[in-house]
């Protein structure tokens, strides 16, 4: 099966319109209507990209890339704009091109936060009691260890 840009690319382009959509129904706390308005003229515009771009630009490669920079935000964080957008992946069928993945199984699985976003996540997450006793018990003690190590290098 040979890789066709076109077809793959508008695959994914509705995936802009959920963001968008999720940005404007939901707001992410604390995000100004500056904010709001870069972050809809950014997926416009990067939704108009993946569909015409410049030929070195129509590689597999740079689609998988575009789509994970995009899902970042619904990968690794919480909130009502991230719940609303992927009940909108399920509802319009996209669960094939868009997997949600579970960054807290993956701070769980290695055993150990590695930086200040799984940080900010970590706490995030511990707060929302969504964890059972032993997750909820392993994620503190790497946050501990996370925040021991900082403190660390402050002094």
């Amino acid at each position: 099966m040979s890789f066709n840009y076109d077809s793959e690319a508008q695959k994914i382009a509705p995936i802009f319109d959920l963001i968008i959509a999720a940005i404007e129904k939901f707001p992410p706390d604390g995000w100004t209507p500056q904010n709001i308005s870069h972050t809809i003229k950014f997926n416009k515009e990067m939704k108009e990209d993946i569909l015409n771009p410049p030929a070195q630009f129509r590689t597999a490669a740079s689609l998988k890339i575009t789509k994970n920079n995009i899902l970042n935000m619904f990968q690794e964080s919480t909130g009502k704009h991230v719940d609303y957008f992927w009940e909108q992946v399920e509802q319009n069928g996209l669960s094939a091109e868009v997997v949600r993945i579970n960054p807290i199984e993956k701070i769980l699985k290695k055993g150990k936060i590695a930086n200040a976003a799984e940080h900010e996540l970590a706490t995030t997450v511990r707060k929302e009691g969504k964890l059972d006793d032993k997750q909820l018990s392993l994620l503190n003690e790497y946050i501990e260890k996370f925040e021991q190590k900082k403190k660390g290098r402050k002094e």
